[in-house]
C-alpha cells in the first residue's frame, strides 16, 4: 500500500506530480532518507513556486520551488535534524526543523504560510484622544514606509511617535515596531517588542495572538503555547495559529500534544475542512485514535470532495479499514 508522500520512480522521473531538488556533489549531507510535502496558504490553497532551502549543519541540496500545486519534495538527504525555509512572494516566512531517517519515512508535510503584514491604517487611529495633533502625521509617514519596506525608516518614525504618547496607549505603535522587526526576519527583537505591547494590555487578544505567532515561528513553542493558553477560547475567530502551533508539534512527532491543538481548531472553525485533515494526521499517529483518524478523513472529504488533500486522505482511508 502506497501512502501519500511515497512517489513511484515513474513519477518522480516525469516531472508530473512535484518538483525534485537537484543533487549536487557528494557531502556529508548526502544520504538515502527523503521529505516531501505541501505548501499552503492559510485557506488551505497550494503555494506555486514557494522556495525551499533545507540546511543540515549549514550545507545541503539547492533550493527547490513547489510545483503549481503547491508540493515539493527532497531526495537523496542524510539522517538527522534539518533545518528548513520557506519563502513565498506575499507570505511571511517560515522556518521549521525536521528529525529525518533513512530507515523510517516521516508523514508528508503540510506546511501553511501566513499572509505577510501589511501596513494598517494608522496606527494612531487608537489612540486618537491620547495623542498630540503632531503625532498623527508622523504614524502616517511610518506606515507608508512600512508599506515600501523601509523598515528602518518607518521604526524611526514609530519610535519618534513613541516619545510623544502616554505608555498607556502606545500598544499599538510597538506592534508596528515590531512589525519592522518582523520585515527584517530579526524575530527576537519583533518578539521583544511585542511582549511590551502585550504587557500593557495583558487581555488583549489580538496582542496575545500576534506574540503567540511570533513564538511558533521562532520555535518558541512552549512560550507559545502559554501565550495562546491566556487567549478566551471563545474569542479564537481564525484557526491559523492553532494550526500551526499543532503542524510544529506533530513536525516533533508529538502527535498527541498537536492533536490538542487541531482539536481546538475544528471547535473554531468546524466548517473548514483542513482543520479535519490535520486533525486526522495526528490521530492516524496515535493507535487508540485510528477510529477517530478515519471519521475525521471522511469529514475531510465530506466538505472538500476534490480538496487539495483529497488524494492523500483515500490513502490513509484505504490503510484504516
Amino acid at each position: 500500500m502506497r501512502l501519500p508522500g511515497i512517489v513511484s520512480k515513474a513519477a518522480v522521473a516525469a516531472a508530473a506530480f512535484l518538483f525534485v531538488a537537484s543533487i549536487g556533489s557528494a557531502q556529508d549531507w548526502r544520504g538515502k532518507a527523503r521529505v516531501d510535502g505541501r505548501v499552503a496558504n492559510e485557506k488551505g490553497e497550494g503555494i506555486a513556486g514557494a522556495k525551499l532551502t533545507l540546511r543540515r549543519g549549514g550545507v545541503g541540496p539547492d533550493a527547490l520551488t513547489t510545483n503549481n500545486k503547491g508540493r515539493w519534495a527532497y531526495l537523496g538527504l542524510a539522517n538527522g535534524a534539518w533545518d528548513i525555509d520557506v519563502e513565498a512572494p506575499g507570505y511571511m516566512p517560515y522556518k521549521t526543523t525536521v528529525q529525518l531517517s533513512e530507515i523510517q519515512r516521516i508523514p508528508p508535510m503540510d506546511i501553511r504560510l501566513q499572509p505577510a503584514p501589511k501596513a494598517e491604517p494608522a496606527p494612531a487611529s487608537n489612540v486618537p484622544n491620547a495623542a498630540p495633533p503632531d503625532v498623527i502625521p508622523i504614524l502616517e509617514h511610518g506606515n507608508q514606509l512600512l508599506e515600501a519596506k523601509d523598515y528602518p525608516g518607518a521604526r524611526a518614525e514609530y519610535e519618534k511617535a513613541l516619545a510623544l504618547v502616554p505608555a498607556p496607549s502606545t500598544g499599538p505603535i510597538l506592534r508596528a515596531i515590531a512589525q519592522t522587526y518582523y520585515g527584517e526576519k530579526k524575530l527576537g527583537e519583533a518578539i521583544a517588542t511585542q511582549k511590551k505591547a502585550v504587557d500593557l494590555d495583558p487581555t488583549n487578544t489580538n496582542e496575545l495572538l500576534v506574540l503567540a505567532n511570533l513564538l511558533v515561528e521562532n520555535k518558541n513553542l512552549e512560550e507559545a503555547r502559554a501565550t495562546l493558553a491566556k487567549v478566551p477560547p471563545d474569542t479564537m475567530k481564525d484557526p491559523a495559529i492553532l494550526e500551526n502551533l499543532g503542524i510544529n508539534l506533530l513536525n516533533q512527532k508529538k502527535p498527541d500534544e498537536a492533536w490538542t491543538y487541531f482539536d481546538q481548531a475544528v471547535k473554531v472553525a468546524p466548517a473548514d475542512p483542513d482543520v479535519y485533515y490535520f486533525r486526522g494526521l495526528a490521530a492516524y499517529q496515535i493507535k487508540s485514535k485510528r477510529a477517530e483518524a478515519k471519521a475525521d478523513f471522511q469529514k475531510y472529504l465530506e466538505l472538500a470532495p476534490q480538496g487539495e488533500n483529497a488524494a492523500d486522505v483515500k490513502e490513509y482511508l484505504k490503510t484504516l479499514k
